[in-house]
């Protein structure tokens, strides 16, 4: 669903060549997003993402249409109830969060890891255009396997900001000093088991998991991750360090988006322990 006068400026925007690119800086794409505050008196481009409740969303993210990772978003909604607690790490602008905080309800909660502090500004006016202040925590913070410091390699609002050494990724634009959080070391500290932990982090997967493995040890604990094995090179390790850590940690992998081989092809999987295949099973 799109506003109407947003249809008329992306018509606009076609005959003048504003690219709908993540972070365009460009004067036209500055502009255009000025336009569409003003025809959306403030309030945000409405989008029914995957079927769902209209989110109100910030111009800048005008790049999303209606049909957000559905089968993602199918899968992870079979699995989230009222007053569950969910993880979404890598959070970027709070779209999963804020799905997940209509499925969690008033007596759940989602905490959104987003050191990107450009993310982070696009998150909290989502969060506030949709009512969610009090439904999803936004930890201004990376996540890896020790709390502390670390550089993020930032690109704006673009979704390839990681922790990983990038060389000349130009994408990559901006290094900067981030706090960083284990999800073990964070659970413990503010006294939550969550039921799901999504992980989008840009090849930062196996440091994720260092840092979670109470977490992954408890069969109630469900976790979502993007595997981005073009990147784990950066990140100084490889498909065998993956490997190795699930099998020392009695994990498994089971592919959600097509892939044939999870450890050298881009997706998402369910990292789960032999307790919850069991579990699985027996409701199939």
């Amino acid at each position: 669903m799109s506003h109407p006068l947003e249809t008329v400026l992306r018509t606009a925007r076609r005959l003048l060549g504003v690219s709908e690119m993540h972070g365009s800086q460009s004067l036209p794409a500055r502009l255009y997003t000025l336009a569409l505050e003003i025809a959306t008196l403030g309030r945000g481009i409405p989008r029914r993402l995957n079927g769902e409740t209209v989110l109100r969303l910030d111009p800048r993210c005008r790049f999303l249409d209606n049909s957000y990772e559905p089968e993602v978003w199918s899968w992870l909604k079979q699995r989230l109830n009222p007053g569950d607690v969910m993880l979404d790490v890598g959070a970027q602008f709070g779209l999963y969060a804020m799905l997940a905080a209509r499925l969690t309800g008033p007596g759940g909660k989602v905490h959104a890891f987003e050191p990107a502090p450009d993310s982070q500004a696009v998150m909290r006016r989502h969060l506030k255009l949709n009512g969610l202040t009090d439904s999803v925590t936004l930890v201004p913070a990376a996540v890896s396997d020790d709390s502390g410091e670390a550089v993020l390699h930032m690109a704006g609002t673009h979704p390839s900001n990681t922790l990983a050494p990038t060389g000349a990724d130009p994408v990559a634009l901006k290094p900067v000093k981030v706090r960083v959080v284990s999800l073990d070391d964070y659970c413990r500290d503010n006294l939550i088991t969550p039921k799901l932990v999504k992980i989008d982090v840009e090849g930062w997967e196996l440091n994720v998991l260092k840092g979670a493995t109470c977490l992954l040890a408890n069969p109630g604990t469900i976790f979502l991750v993007e595997m981005h094995p073009y990147a784990w090179q950066s990140a100084g390790h490889d498909a065998r360090a993956v490997a190795d850590f699930l099998s020392a940690h009695h994990l498994e992998m089971e592919p959600l988006t097509g892939q044939s081989d999870p450890l050298r092809e881009y997706g998402e999987v369910w990292i789960k322990t032999t307790r919850q295949r069991a579990s699985n099973e027996s409701l199939s």
